[in-house]
C-alpha cells in the first residue's frame, strides 16, 4: 500500500503540478504524505486513507491542522480511500452499490488498488477523479512494460546467443562486418550435401549463424521488436516451441527447394509473424481489424522485399511462416491469459 500511494503521489506531482505535504501524526490516514495544490487563497489537499484507518479521522481537527500548516483559511480536503477489499455490486433493481458502508466527512474518492479502478467519487470531484485515473493508467502502463520485459526472457536469451555466436563467427573470419563462408560451413550452415550425408543438426545450427553485421543486426532488431509480444501471448514454453519449430521448418523448406548455402534467424522470425497472425485471427472478436491488416501488411512487405533482393532465402522465409502458423494454431488457446 505504501508503495502504491507513494507512486500515486509522484505521478500527481509530475503530471498535475501538485506539491508534497507531510501530514504528521494525523489519526485516520494511511500515509503521512499527501499532496496540495494552491490556487490564490485556496488550497486543495489530497490525502489517503484505508478501510481500517478512515474511521479514526476527525475532519474538523484535520482541517484546522491544515490551516495552520499551510497558513490558508480556505481548505478543500479530498480524501482518497484506497483498499483492495472495496468492490461494487449490482442489486436486483440494477442499482450499483459498494460492498462496504462509507460515511464521507469531505470530498471522497474510492480506489480499488488491486483492480486499479476508481469505484466512486463525490459530486464535484470528476476532474480530480480523472486526474487520479490518468495517474493509475500511467502506473499500469509502466507495470505492463516491466511485466513484458520480465516475460520476454527467452527472447533476450535468443538474442544473446545469436550475438555471441556472431562474435565467434567474426573472430574466426577475422572480419566483424562480413562472415567467411568457410567459417559458416564449419560452424553449421545449411549445406544440402552435408545434410544428405547425415549432418541433420545443420537444420538447427544454421538458425544461429549470420552472414554479416547488417544481417545479424536486422534480424536481432526484428526479434527484439516482435519477440516480447509473441512471448507475452504464448508464454515461455510455447514461444520456444514456436520459434524452434518455425526455424526447423524454415531450414527444411530451404533444404528441399534451394541448393544454396543458407544461414540466419529470419525463418524463425517469420514464424513469430505467423504466430502473431494466428493470434489476431483467433482473437478477432477482441482485437481491432487494423491489427490484423498491419500483421498481414508486414508479412507481405517482407516477402516482397525478399523476392526483390538477390541472395535472400525466400523458401526459408515461407517455411518459417508456415511453421509458425501451424505450431501456434495448435498451441494457442483462446481462453489463455495475455
Amino acid at each position: 500500500m505504501d508503495t502504491y500511494i507513494k507512486t500515486l503521489i509522484e505521478k500527481l506531482c509530475d503530471m498535475y503540478r501538485y506539491r508534497i505535504i507531510e501530514l504528521k501524526d494525523i489519526p485516520g490516514l494511511s500515509s503521512s504524505w499527501g499532496v496540495v495544490k494552491e490556487e490564490g487563497d485556496r488550497a486543495e489537499v489530497v490525502f489517503f486513507s484505508s478501510l481500517n484507518t478512515m474511521r479514526d479521522l476527525e475532519i474538523n481537527s484535520f482541517v484546522g491542522y491544515l490551516r495552520n500548516a499551510l497558513r490558508c483559511e480556505d481548505i478543500r480536503p479530498v480524501q482518497v480511500l484506497i483498499d483492495g477489499d472495496l468492490k461494487t455490486y449490482t442489486d436486483e433493481q440494477g442499482g450499483l452499490h459498494l460492498n462496504h458502508e462509507i460515511y464521507p466527512q469531505c470530498g471522497l474518492i474510492l480506489i480499488n488498488n488491486v483492480d486499479n479502478k476508481i469505484l466512486y467519487y463525490s459530486l464535484g470531484l470528476e476532474d480530480k477523479a480523472n486526474e487520479l485515473a490518468n495517474c493509475i493508467n500511467h502506473m499500469r502502463h509502466i507495470e505492463n512494460q516491466r511485466g513484458k520485459t520480465e516475460k520476454a526472457i527467452i527472447t533476450y536469451i535468443l538474442i544473446a546467443v545469436n550475438l555471441v555466436i556472431y562474435g565467434l563467427t567474426a573472430y574466426l573470419s577475422g572480419n566483424i562486418v562480413d562472415s567467411n563462408t568457410r567459417v559458416l560451413i564449419f560452424l553449421g550452415a545449411k549445406v544440402n550435401e552435408l545434410i544428405n550425408a547425415g549432418e541433420y543438426y545443420r537444420l538447427v545450427s544454421c538458425m544461429f549463424l549470420h552472414g554479416g553485421a547488417v544481417h545479424v543486426g536486422v534480424n536481432m532488431y526484428s526479434l527484439y521488436a516482435l519477440g516480447p509480444f509473441v512471448e507475452g501471448i504464448y508464454g515461455k514454453l510455447k514461444f520456444t516451441i514456436i520459434y524452434f519449430f518455425a526455424g526447423i521448418v524454415s531450414s527444411f523448406f530451404s533444404y528441399k527447394f534451394s541448393a544454396d548455402i543458407s544461414v540466419g534467424a529470419s525463418g524463425a522470425i517469420f514464424g513469430l509473424l505467423g504466430a502473431a497472425l494466428v493470434f489476431a485471427m483467433k482473437m478477432k472478436d477482441r482485437v481491432r481489424k487494423d491489427f490484423i491488416r498491419n500483421i498481414l501488411s508486414v508479412i507481405v512487405v517482407n516477402l516482397v522485399i525478399g523476392f526483390s533482393i538477390p541472395n535472400v532465402d525466400n523458401f526459408g522465409h515461407l517455411g518459417g511462416l508456415v511453421g509458425g502458423m501451424i505450431s501456434s494454431f495448435v498451441l494457442f488457446k483462446k481462453d489463455q491469459q495475455f
